[in-house]
């Protein structure tokens, strides 16, 4: 049997559950990611109930682990049999597999087809602000929320901004541009910046400024495709990992790096359109993508980061983003905390 492979085409689910047997009987030899994430533990206790023999495991059991899953893609940087060992084991893409099989067979609801429209769904919510805002923070709303679409009364859901990140930057007065920049960014703010976190996009801008960097936002930006994993939706992640390429390749061609501050897009940018649609040009997009703190340590790194900083932020209690760490780039924005004299636990 051929290598299977979540983006090639024409696998069935005969072909799909052999692999998956494959993989889960390695993770019973190995259990190193027991603690990881509720897929491991229903896993290996379904494994343990019927004493390690995999192929006992039921449709129902595939479905319990594909749905606990939610590719963080911790697990992955934890195996010793990820690519390149021989066993090539890739865990999150094998559910993201199975996330496509059970769309296929008619498994997704309207709310997880709905739920991966973050451009619409920030759209929605900008326009409407007030009253989205309003409806999040209401009680009786969210009740009635989570009855009819699912989503949790307690799932704490940032508030939209009524003005977005990219009207923002259309009416903002330009920056003069450096006579000799010390570098030139052309920025991919987010669905979560352009809508609601616009904050963090407006302090990247002054950062990379202050800091003598020629900053354009391309037009018309959309979602980096990352929540299409929920529904392994590979042919609409191929769809955008192409338009992304078209649209940021110039800039790069033009001496650009990409810079984004939001770690998931940053995956995709880096490890996911290369993997989707493998090309020359889709390596360089990668080369030239950078997390804001990884470009920013690496201005430091240059003796060309502005280190007067005004205040001391003191203690800072921060998680590492699952994303972040699959990247490899290590604790770049801990560094960067540190630099003004924070103490980072």
């Amino acid at each position: 049997m051929p290598k299977f492979d979540l983006i090639t085409p024409g696998w069935k689910r005969s072909d799909l559950e052999t692999e998956t047997l494959r993989v889960f009987d390695i993770c019973d030899g190995c259990r190193r990611c027991f603690n990881l994430c509720p897929s491991f533990t229903t896993l290996l206790n379904r494994i343990d109930d019927h004493e390690s023999d995999v192929s006992k495991l039921t449709s129902q059991d595939f479905t319990q682990v594909e749905q606990e899953c939610y590719y963080c893609k911790l697990c992955f940087n934890h195996c010793p049999y990820s690519p390149p060992h021989q066993y090539d084991l890739d865990f999150p893409r094998l559910m993201a597999a199975w996330k496509k099989q059970r769309t296929a067979e008619g498994g997704a609801t309207w709310r997880d087809k709905f739920l991966i429209q973050t451009d619409l769904i920030g759209k929605i919510g900008s326009l409407t602000a007030p009253l989205t805002n309003w409806a999040l923070r209401t009680p009786w709303v969210r009740g009635l929320v989570e009855r009819v679409a699912g989503v949790h009364q307690s799932r704490q859901v940032l508030p939209f901004q009524s003005e977005t990140f990219s009207q923002w930057w259309e009416r903002r007065q330009p920056a003069a541009k450096p006579s000799t920049p010390k570098g030139k960014v052309a920025f991919f703010p987010s669905c979560l910046v352009t809508f609601q976190v616009t904050d963090v996009g407006k302090a990247t801008m002054q950062i990379l400024e202050k800091n003598g960097i020629e900053v354009v936002v391309p037009p018309n930006q959309q979602c980096c495709g990352m929540p299409r994993f929920d529904l392994g939706d590979t042919e609409g992640m191929q769809r955008v990992a192409e338009e992304q390429c078209q649209q940021f390749l110039p800039y790069v061609d033009q001496g650009y790096d990409i810079v984004i501050p939001a770690p998931s897009c940053s995956l995709m940018f880096k490890r996911e359109y290369p993997y989707l649609k493998p090309s020359p040009e889709m390596t360089r997009l990668a080369e030239r993508t950078f997390d804001v703190c990884e470009y920013l340590i690496r201005l430091k790194k240059e003796n060309t980061l502005s280190l007067d900083f005004p205040q001391n932020p003191g203690r800072v209690a921060y998680q590492i983003p699952c994303h972040l760490r699959d990247q490899n780039i290590g604790f770049k924005s801990k560094e960067l905390m540190e630099l003004t004299g924070a103490k980072v636990h």
